[in-house]
């Protein structure tokens, strides 16, 4: 008697075997290096978030400090400004968040659906296989083995019957664990899916935090300029804030010059005086006040730079080549860039905002470094920037020139 569950069906039992070992593959994670790094950028995230939040809630108390102590306008800006710059990294790190949880949910759902792919194959062979074992009934291992022509024969069977048990047994336990698999994969998903919305939440206060800031900052500048008891006042902290300038350049150009003799090599700066009328300028716009001393009710400016109209937002360039040797606030000018061009030149950008560039960055001419800021706390006129150039001076500090004669003419 010969079944048709006998040796002639070997190569189909050997094929659903090779599938059986190879499906396993299924159950073994797709995307197990790329979820790992995700999770290491997140942490990573998290973790610069922490050290930006206690940044800002140090100075947040530095504010209620200065609630109680005699202070100048330029405290509280420059308080603010960094306030504000803390609470733009939080938005930017919870960005990198929101960015990386969407690619961890992107990987679980192609998981997702190749585990589900592969367990409706499953399922589909193991319906298959239990029809095929109800039709044949409970005798037919018995047949298969009762119809051997010799003890070998016998051999070869029983090993054929035990390969396909262990291809049944292998069936049942791989639709289990992908099933196991889907389930995990599933709440997996949904743990991700509350995790970005909780971050987008998060992220919503944040704006509105940054929102509150922002105005706080254009109702103290606004208030303060709408008090005329103080104009003296307030030009006078200009005052103090060009020398806090000034003293703030010599000290990189000491640096600057340290550097050379300890290193031996002497730079090449990246203009010079060939470059006069050849740069390009800043930002495009008319000219709000130009250089020199300028005379404001009984008080006279001492004005080191031009200042250059332009709609808040607008990008500012460097006109050339050079070293960001500083990026931050200063006084009632706000957010400042100052660049290096070597050889004791400096460019200085002032009245800005969202700044783009660090201190230590290498700059080429055109790079965008921020934005022209709010109406300026320190002149009562409309949007712009303030460019100063300075040159060396072998015997002093660098001193202030003007800085419209580097500029291109305009027709």
């Amino acid at each position: 008697m010969r079944s048709d569950s006998g040796p002639r069906a070997r190569p189909a039992a050997v094929r659903l075997a090779l599938v059986a070992n190879c499906a396993v593959s299924l159950l073994l994670p797709t995307s197990v290096r790329a979820q790992a790094d995700i999770q290491a950028s997140i942490r990573e995230s998290q973790e610069r978030l922490e050290a930006i939040r206690s940044e800002r809630s140090t100075l947040q108390g530095e504010m209620t400090q200065l609630a109680g102590q005699v202070h100048t306008i330029s405290e509280e800006i420059e308080n603010l400004e960094r306030r504000i710059g803390a609470s733009a990294s939080v938005l930017a790190e919870l960005d990198v968040q929101i960015d990386a949880v969407r690619s961890a949910v992107s990987l679980t759902t192609q998981d997702m659906l190749s585990t589900i792919d592969g367990l409706t194959h499953r399922k589909a062979v193991l319906r298959e296989r239990l029809r095929s074992i109800y039709k044949r009934g409970p005798l037919n291992a018995f047949r298969v083995l009762m119809a051997a022509r010799s003890f070998a024969d016998l051999i070869n069977r029983y090993k054929y019957l035990h390969l396909i048990a262990l291809y049944d047994r292998t069936l049942v336990s791989q639709v289990s664990e992908l099933a196991a698999k889907l389930t995990e994969q599933r709440s997996q998903l949904a743990a991700d899916l509350d995790h970005l919305n909780r971050l987008r939440d998060e992220k919503s206060l944040e704006m509105g935090r940054l929102e509150s800031l922002e105005g706080e900052r254009e109702r103290r500048l606004i208030g303060f300029r709408s008090r005329e008891s103080e104009a003296a006042s307030q030009l006078a902290q200009l005052e103090r804030d060009e020398q806090r300038l000034r003293n703030l350049v010599a000290e990189l150009e000491r640096a600057r010059r340290e550097a050379e003799r300890d290193a031996g090599v002497a730079t090449t700066p990246s203009i010079t005086t060939a470059d006069l009328g050849n740069l390009n300028w800043p930002v495009e716009g008319r000219i709000v006040y130009n250089f020199g001393p300028e005379r404001q009710g009984g008080t006279t400016i001492s004005r080191e730079g031009v200042g250059i109209a332009a709609p808040r937002g607008t990008p500012v360039r460097v006109v050339e080549r050079g070293q960001v040797d500083y990026a931050g606030p200063v006084g009632l000018w706000g957010p400042s860039v100052i660049v290096s061009h070597g050889g004791g030149y400096f460019s200085l950008y002032l009245y800005l905002e969202a700044l783009t560039v660090r201190e230590g960055d290498i700059v080429e001419a055109g790079r965008v470094i921020g934005y022209v800021g709010a109406l300026s706390s320190a002149d009562q006129t409309e949007p712009h920037m303030e460019f100063q150039i300075r040159e060396p001076n072998p015997n002093d500090q660098p001193i202030a020139v003007d800085p419209v004669r580097w500029l291109r003419r305009r027709s």
